[in-house]
């Protein structure tokens, strides 16, 4: 039986919300559960200014940036537009829980919050300062000091603090004293797919097994290290399903290998075909690099999407993903910095057939009993259930 009053939601994004699953989840969980759900993103010529999907209601209400940071003073200046944007819609729309997604939110959320009333929600996908570490000047010492003094004063006011990993959840709460509650990036339910559609659609030998990469193609994710191990895994074809930044070199480090059509690049899939194609495949790989502190707490939805499929998965050998792929034996690890370890890896659960199919039932069944997101969702309920039973205003 559910508890507390419905309230009014407005959740807010800087993206269009036409590829953000995690997002589109929690606001269809959270209408579901009788609460009125306003989604404030950003405009797109993609896009329509307004949306209802799920239940819940979509408003495009501020502009992308589209300044360089060869132009640093613009670039500021139209986050600053943005960020007024996001304020002036959210406490137009007079929200009880005003719900932060990522820090770079935080700043319209808290001041929204402050001047309606509202509770304030932080859902924090990353640990969102390591993440920009990567990119380029985004990780430079002024942006990195800015972001974790956004953090610093309002993640300590939020009325509840949500992320998606036990790793992160400790890292936050050593930062900032605010123990989160874990709403992990969980698939739907979903029956097992089309078996035959990726080998179908590649041309690829029914007795030739298939790794799976879905993702994005970024730095920091030891892709190009991964594309030169397939050198050592002669039984298989490297099926790369995503976009990206490092396509280009992962392309010329097949190239360069002479891997020819045993490494495949199909771009980017849309996510209603993710589920059919990895059903398809004989292993799904999640490779990460310990470049930075958010990358080795990783817990990322490509894992649980691979359990979904019955999937065994070879895994970075991080705490996030160890936990589930070798504490719950539906797969192994590896050295993501060792061409050597990645091969031997996924070459020793390849060539054992009778326990990778049992991996694969036990993923599949892990999925069904745990880890989807119909049971995930009703800690995301719980938390609007304790804020809607007490009703007050975030400190000042």
């Amino acid at each position: 039986k559910r508890t507390g009053e419905p309230v009014r939601v407005a959740m807010l994004v800087l993206n269009d919300m036409r590829a953000d699953a995690r997002v589109d989840r929690e606001a269809a969980a959270l209408a579901a559960a009788g609460h009125d759900v306003t989604v404030l993103a950003l405009r797109s010529s993609e896009a329509l200014e307004t949306e209802e999907r799920d239940g819940f209601t979509i408003r495009r209400v501020a502009d992308y940036t589209n300044a360089s940071w060869k132009r640093p003073w613009l670039k500021v200046a139209q986050g600053h537009a943005r960020t007024r944007a996001l304020t002036a819609a959210t406490s137009k729309a007079a929200p009880d829980v005003v719900h932060a997604h990522d820090s770079d939110t935080l700043v319209a959320a808290g001041a929204a919050a402050k001047a309606v009333g509202a509770r304030l929600v932080y859902d924090a996908h990353e640990l969102y300062p390591d993440m920009l570490q990567e990119h380029g000047l985004s990780g430079t010492w002024p942006v990195q000091h800015y972001w974790r003094a956004v953090e610093r004063k309002w993640v300590p006011k939020a009325d509840a603090v949500i992320t998606v990993s036990e790793g992160l959840a400790d890292a936050l709460a050593s930062r900032y004293g605010t123990r989160p509650v874990v709403v992990a990036n969980m698939p739907a339910l979903a029956k097992p797919g089309d078996a035959d559609r990726l080998r179908r659609e590649l041309g690829i030998d029914p007795g030739t097994q298939v790794a799976l990469y879905q993702g994005v193609l970024v730095p920091g994710r030891g892709l190009e290290r991964l594309v030169r191990a397939w050198t050592r895994v002669p039984q298989a074809v490297l099926v790369v399903q995503g976009f990206g930044a490092a396509e280009d070199s992962m392309r010329q480090a097949a190239l360069t290998c002479g891997l020819g059509d045993r490494v495949r690049f199909m771009g980017r899939v849309p996510a209603r075909d993710l589920h059919d194609y990895a059903s398809g495949a004989d292993l799904g790989i999640v490779i990460y690099e310990r470049t930075t502190l958010n990358n080795y707490l990783a817990a990322p939805n490509k894992l649980y999407a691979y359990l979904m499929a019955g999937l065994p998965v070879a895994s970075s050998d991080f705490p996030g993903l160890a936990s589930v792929v070798e504490g719950e034996r539906v797969g192994a690890t590896f050295d993501p910095a060792d061409e050597a370890s990645i091969a031997a890896t996924i070459v020793r659960l390849l060539d054992d057939r009778g326990e990778l199919v049992r991996m694969g039932e036990r993923a599949r069944l892990l999925a069904e009993r745990r880890c989807n997101w119909d049971v995930e969702k009703e800690k995301l309920v719980s938390v609007y259930e304790r804020l809607a039973a007490r009703p007050g205003t975030p400190d000042a």
